[in-house]
């Protein structure tokens, strides 16, 4: 995900004539030396390759595969690198591993380590608690440039919007140097000592071999191989062996063929590929080979003309630094502004304050390591200390920033402590009148505005510790690629009336409150429940489970049911989860048709068939992140009902309702005219962003009782 950093030759803010130099020289295919090294080009095509990625990550609609600059940046690495490589042995006879490094590291621990700074201060000061301690691992994670392996091990999947990492980024950075570990080595080894082609055919083996990795292990599980360096070590052996086997650009006319396929080959995927496009595997070949057959055709043709326009030269002058920053810099639009701005003003925002950062690091930072106007480190042997000085600048910040953040923390709960012993809590009694309800969560929602903190008892942690799964075990419920289950009895054990609570964790969640109402009202409540897999005949074919583990979930339900012949049978899902448009059907229009079917075939095995409504999902931010922010307050954390649960809930109840059957509306145990408080007194309504905690669950059964009294067993 990180424009790589290469061994670059003289910016594009060198004189014209040198510019005119380098380009007749490498059109001519002739050997190119000193200033005529330098590809006009490939600057252009940094600057493709890192706006690509910008443009993905600022959500621009048809660029949702700009992930693939990334790719385009691994193939130049591999070339120029390479070329740098091959060019030392046949100077010298060897390489110097040393001057190597010393390179890379006035290349890229300036920049990288300024920024990892910026972004732990920025942490420091503004992210939850939670996202603190994740950042903070991260960072040093990535000061040792093995992140890709710490967000493959803590099951990162790369497309997620679900509280990113702000060093997500620095993924693509690790594999470069763990790649660069190993293949100056071999270099070293073999060039001096075979010839250039039979050295390529050795990396052709290794290429092919990363290649098969990269096939299977993407087809077996996606979201670590996107992290993998052997699953991607291929795309950077393309631009090695391409280094290997030509002396400079295409001399033929074929070149401008290759020039224009190169761009095809590279917007085709920037403007196809998505988050489900299973990546990288053999699809990341197509940005691969159209960043070779680009390297190959050279500056001397229509499409290198346009890559070395000074503007674009500039942004690929800047690229590196552009890169580390769009990424924090999008999350922190994304932080401070509200998820309803327009578009056009949160992009632009985030590309702007990504440029100018960017360009500032790049003049007041890269450029003074690189041309060793740095005193201490203007002697190369110095420069090889950059990194445990980075390292241990890192680490240090790091601890500070997370010591701060754990004080942080203490010092507001015991000012929530303060503020609670004078003020007291809002006062919460059982009731089975489901409009006092809605009067608790309106004086809940005035407490919020009157300025009330979080309740000090509770941070992100402790607020995810009572769950419906306190009371349904994991023998109860169907989890991923599980297609049955036991079935439990909950309720009144013993007695004869029996009700069957069938649908996915949303209707899971209200099981404690049929609990208890079940021990009330006297009834035995069965439980199927299969995570992500709802009550209704849809498609849903999320992350880590399929639809066919779905159907026959729901096929081993209805047999269950069949069988244990219920006097009722309550429908639960949350609404439209992992749906989309399929077969010329609309999300809509499958929902319809999954519950009128749905609801329909039970009428035939219960006289009483009860459909919850969804709740809705928190659109702003997880609670979690919402009571651990600087300075959080409960008003911080009121949120609007509108989502697409509340959608879903208007097609199911007038399908429910055409089918003859009863449709409750869930949305009154937890929101008063369109707010969603997070906090009613001392207790907590949501576990996370969509699941109501158990002991709000508990506290509305009396309630949920009165609603469901004459469907309930005999009401």
């Amino acid at each position: 995900m990180a424009p790589l950093v290469e061994e670059t030759a003289p910016s594009s803010d060198a004189t014209s004539a040198r510019s005119r130099a380098a380009s007749s020289g490498a059109a001519s295919g002739g050997k190119a030396t000193g200033g005529a090294n330098w590809r006009p080009d490939i600057q252009g095509m940094r600057a493709l390759a890192v706006g690509l990625v910008v443009l993905a990550h600022v959500h621009l609609a048809g660029f949702e595969g700009g992930f693939v600059g990334v790719d385009v940046f691994f193939v130049i690495s591999g070339f120029l690198i390479t070329q740098l490589l091959l060019r030392e042995v046949d100077k010298t006879g060897t390489v110097s591993i040393s001057q190597f490094y010393v390179r890379r590291a006035r290349r890229i621990l300036p920049a990288a380590t300024f920024v990892t700074v910026c972004i732990l201060i920025y942490a420091a000061l503004a992210l939850p608690t939670a996202r603190l301690g994740q950042n903070t691992q991260d960072s040093v994670w990535s000061a040792f440039f093995l992140s890709n392996w710490g967000f493959a091990a803590d099951d990162t999947d790369y497309f997620s919007t679900n509280a990113p990492s702000f060093f997500q980024h620095f993924w693509s950075l690790a594999v470069e140097e763990q790649f660069y570990l190993l293949w100056p080595l071999l270099v070293l080894a073999l060039v001096p000592r075979i010839r250039k082609r039979t050295f390529a055919l050795v990396a052709g083996g290794l290429l092919v071999a990363s290649l098969g990795w990269s096939i299977f292990y993407t087809a077996h599980d996606a979201a670590p191989a996107y992290f993998n360096t052997p699953a991607r070590a291929y795309e950077l052996m393309v631009g090695a062996i391409l280094a290997c086997v030509i002396a400079g650009p295409l001399r033929s006319r074929w070149r401008h063929l290759a020039g224009f396929a190169g761009i095809a080959l590279i917007m085709y995927a920037a403007l196809t590929f998505n988050e489900a496009t299973p990546f990288p595997g053999s699809l990341a070949l197509i940005p691969v080979v159209g960043t070779a057959l680009l390297l190959a055709a050279g500056p001397d043709t229509f499409t290198g003309r346009v890559l070395s326009w000074r503007p674009l030269r500039y942004i690929g002058d800047i690229s590196f630094s552009l890169y580390l920053w769009h990424w924090p810099v999008a999350l922190g639009v994304q932080q401070v502004m509200p998820h309803t701005a327009p578009f056009l003003q949160q992009a632009g925002l985030t590309v702007g304050i990504s440029v100018a950062l960017a360009a500032l690091t790049f003049h007041f930072v890269e450029r003074p390591f690189q041309r060793k106007q740095v005193p201490v480190f203007s002697v190369d042997k110095r420069t090889l200390w950059l990194w445990p000085i980075s390292v241990v600048v890192i680490l240090a910040i790091a601890f500070a920033a997370s010591s701060w953040g754990v004080h942080r923390q203490a010092v507001e709960q015991q000012q929530a402590a303060e503020y609670f012993d004078e003020h007291g809590y809002q006062d919460l009694k059982p009731t089975e009148d489901p409009d006092a309800v809605q009067e608790d969560l309106e004086e809940a929602v005035n407490v919020a505005e009157d300025g009330a903190p979080i309740p000090p008892d509770y941070n992100g942690e402790s607020l995810r510790e009572d769950k419906w799964t306190d009371l349904v075990s994991s023998d109860c419920y169907a989890g991923d690629g599980e297609q049955d289950a036991d079935v439990c009895f909950f309720g009144d054990a013993d007695a004869d009336a029996t009700i069957a609570l069938v649908g996915d964790s949303h209707a899971a969640m209200w099981a404690p409150a049929l609990d208890l109402v079940g021990k009330q009202h006297g009834f035995r409540l069965a439980v199927f429940v299969k995570l992500a897999c709802g009550a209704y005949d849809v498609v849903q074919d999320g992350d880590n489970h399929s639809a066919e583990d779905c159907d026959e979930f729901r096929n081993f339900t209805r047999d269950e049911v069949t069988e244990l012949d219920p006097d009722a049978v309550i429908l639960g899902a949350r609404g439209m989860l992992n749906m989309t448009d399929r077969d010329g059907q609309s999300v809509d229009e499958q929902w319809r048709a999954g519950v009128s079917e749905t609801v329909d075939f039970y009428q035939g095995v219960s006289s009483r068939v009860v459909a919850l409504g969804d709740v809705p999902a928190r659109p702003d931010a997880t609670p979690q992140d919402c009571v651990e922010e600087p300075g959080a307050t409960q008003e911080g954390c009121v949120v609007t009902g509108e989502s697409i649960e509340k959608h879903s809930n208007d097609i199911t109840h007038h399908e429910v309702a055409t089918a003859g059957a009863i449709y409750l509306d869930t949305e009154p145990f937890v929101c008063v005219e369109d707010e969603c408080p997070l906090f009613a007194g001392d207790v907590p309504l949501y576990v996370d962003d969509s699941h109501l905690n158990r002991l709000w669950v508990e506290h509305v059964a009396p309630a949920l009782g009165k609603a469901l009294d004459e469907e309930l067993p005999g009401g």
